[in-house]
């Protein structure tokens, strides 16, 4: 059996929707192939090794005792280790399922974590990921492709650079209301964006599937908002099934042109950040389709965006052998490189420090 760690939890805002992303991949990897292998991380970072209770999404109606009754775990060398009054144990991790949202998981911290740990892991490096979060260093990415424009004219949206799940963005028609926004946005990033609002354009979601130029993506979708923004309830509360839950037209009702185009960019920004594995990308189209603007790129989409991919005639279970497929091989294209390199350099270091040579 393959052994497949679930990384989840975390740090976050987005906290509770990594659970729920969690729970759904964990009840859809193929049991035949996979052994299940939960790791929580706490809401202050605790890394908490789980067993099949773990599975049931009643376990966590109280997140608070989780620490408390399961063992901590530490990531090295390729294995698990968990430790329980005087008993050690060891498990080797074939490949990690990264299904956190927000900081400190989706933002490269965990991905450095588990590069210098050794352990395969789906989806993007920790350069694509950190890009993935900073919607400031994704407009200078994405400078070849059209975007909204940073700008002072109302009506505006105010974002926080770093974020996700919808939290923390407000549209914003006068200064007053300005001013309040900005205060909203700081509380969650110390950077905060500014952007023209695309009046009348629809919101236009493609996912991008693969490693390096050997991409597909899938079909678009056209999300359903209760209000001006697509808010955090319209994501996450309809239904309770995270994003596959939230209201949105599959296929979304567009020129087969303007999907195709949007697939053309989207394929471009996954490049742009050196993606790998996944990623959705957000767009804005115009109502005659004459304009399209990237909005943003999502590494870890809530859901996996496998409702996209079952549309697009991959089903979930499958869609997860792809993810680790994938994550498999870069590990093992980063693993031929050279990370050492044989030199001479500490032979007189002994010496060099006796001399006084060598300052602190």
């Amino acid at each position: 059996m393959t052994n497949i760690a679930v990384l989840y939890g975390g740090r976050s805002t987005e906290h509770e929707v990594s659970i729920i992303t969690a729970l759904q991949v964990m009840h859809n990897l193929d049991k035949n192939k996979y052994n299940i292998m939960p790791i929580y991380v706490t809401k202050d970072g605790q890394f908490i090794k789980g067993n099949q209770d773990f599975l049931k999404p009643e376990f966590y109606k109280n997140l608070e005792s989780i620490s408390f009754e399961y063992p901590q775990a530490q990531l090295k060398a390729g294995t698990v280790i968990t430790k329980k009054y005087l008993l050690k144990r060891e498990e080797r991790i074939d490949c990690a399922i990264l299904a956190f949202h927000g900081t400190y998981g989706e933002d490269g911290c965990v991905q450095g974590l588990l590069e210098m740990a050794g352990i395969p892991y789906t989806g993007c490096g920790v350069l694509a990921s950190a890009l993935g979060m900073d919607k400031l260093a994704q407009k200078k990415v994405f400078s070849g492709i059209p975007q909204v424009k940073l700008s002072q004219n109302f009506p505006l949206f105010v974002k926080p650079s770093n974020g996700g799940s919808s939290i923390g963005i407000t549209k914003v028609k006068n200064s007053k209301e300005l001013k309040d926004a900005i205060e909203v946005a700081k509380a969650y990033d110390s950077r905060v964006i500014v952007e023209e609002s695309a009046e009348g354009f629809m919101e236009i979601n493609i996912s991008v599937l693969g490693n390096r130029n050997n991409l597909i993506t899938s079909v678009c979708e056209q999300p359903v908002p209760s209000k001006e923004v697509l808010t955090y309830d319209d994501k996450y509360k309809s239904g309770g099934k995270g994003m596959a839950g939230a209201k949105r037209l599959i296929p979304a009702p567009i020129k087969p042109a303007t999907a195709s185009k949007i697939a053309e960019y989207a394929k471009a920004a996954f490049n742009a950040i050196d993606g790998a594995g996944m990623a959705r990308v957000d767009f804005l189209v115009s109502p005659d389709e004459k304009t399209i603007y990237i909005n943003e790129i999502n590494t870890l989409p809530g859901s996996m965006a496998f409702y996209l991919w079952e549309k697009t005639n991959l089903p979930f279970p499958k869609l997860l052998d792809k993810l680790i497929e994938l994550g498999k091989q870069r590990f093992e294209e980063r693993n031929s490189r050279i990370t050492t390199f044989s030199s001479n350099i500490l032979a007189n270091l002994g010496n060099t420090l006796k001399s006084g040579k060598l300052k602190s």
